[in-house]
């Protein structure tokens, strides 16, 4: 009898720290104005209060009405990337579990265009790509300045440099960038105009479109 009532307090006196059985993921994907609910449940002994902040500072949850166990965050209409943390706190501790919500969005613009290496049929081009979207790959269109047809298409380019070819000797180009990422296309470039030519002088000039 003593070890069965030596069992049972220690049963009564056993106490758990926090511990996530359902932490949010590390990330969600989310397209422009988007909703999301983002779950988090911790268990413990005591039964932690569980609590979301977004960013390093602001907390979401009210202090006076702060749920145990479990806690949804309602996201609505969501405009831009941002990281959310769960708190789960008792008297023995306290853990967080950070997850970001980030939204999809098209690309921006390739930067820095710049052509070299022109010959009368060929000219080489340049760019750079500092946005923080993963892309899948780069367009090129051109055209004679002053041509009344549509551009001419280069898609499905991996790299930040092309060589253009076929083209037309002593002829004015305009020549644009566009990056391509899961959603489609973003905004072209500024446009690189140039003159091909073998021994003509070249020019090149940038300006916003």
């Amino acid at each position: 009898m003593a070890l069965f009532a030596a069992h049972k307090i220690s049963r009564k006196i056993r106490r758990v720290p926090p511990q996530f059985s359902i932490p949010p993921p590390p990330i969600h994907e989310v397209m422009l104005n988007a909703d999301l609910n983002l779950t988090c449940v911790a268990v413990g002994s005591p039964m932690p209060f569980v609590k979301w902040r977004k960013g390093l500072a602001t907390d979401i949850t009210p202090e006076d009405k702060l749920p145990i166990g479990r806690n949804v965050l309602e996201l609505t209409n969501i405009q831009e990337s941002a990281n959310y943390t769960c708190v789960a706190a008792s008297a023995l501790g306290v853990i967080e579990a950070t997850t970001q919500v980030k939204v999809q969005s098209l690309p921006g613009p390739p930067t820095d265009v710049q052509v070299s290496d022109i010959t009368a049929t060929t000219v080489r081009l340049t760019w750079t790509y500092t946005g923080s979207e993963s892309l899948q790959y780069y367009v090129i269109q051109y055209k004679p300045k002053y041509a009344n047809h549509a551009y001419t298409e280069i898609s499905g380019i991996i790299t930040m440099y092309y060589t253009i070819r076929n083209l037309s000797p002593y002829s004015e180009y305009e020549i644009f960038v566009i990056a391509v990422n899961n959603i489609g296309r973003g905004p072209p470039s500024s446009p690189a105009i140039v003159t091909t030519g073998e021994t003509g002088k070249i020019r090149i000039l940038f300006k916003h479109r």
